[in-house]
């Protein structure tokens, strides 16, 4: 199974200012996306993943940061990154 690691604040500020590409996807669903979201994140919700994140990141070295308030189970995120996303590694920002 893909490995999951939570990742800080501090850590996703910083990957802004790497040269490496990088996904900010909010995984909660759009009423709670609209309400608050992180500046820059992209609504896919938990439900609707596996339809949508391969169109919105199709490559393969893109590192993703899954953010979900803490309300998504984590083996059921990296159950379903594994099966649906295109991705090496996903990092989860609570």
């Amino acid at each position: 199974m893909m490995e999951i690691n939570t990742v800080a604040p501090q850590q996703v500020k910083e990957m802004f200012h790497d040269d490496d590409e990088l996904a900010l996807i909010d995984v909660r669903e759009q009423g709670t996306f609209s309400k608050e979201h992180m500046l820059l994140a992209c609504s896919v919700p938990f439900s609707r993943m596996e339809l949508k994140i391969a169109d919105l990141v199709p490559r393969k070295s893109t590192r993703i940061v899954l953010v979900d308030g803490g309300s998504t189970d984590k083996s059921r995120m990296a159950g379903r990154a594994q099966n649906d996303c295109p991705v090496l590694d996903i990092l989860i920002f609570r």
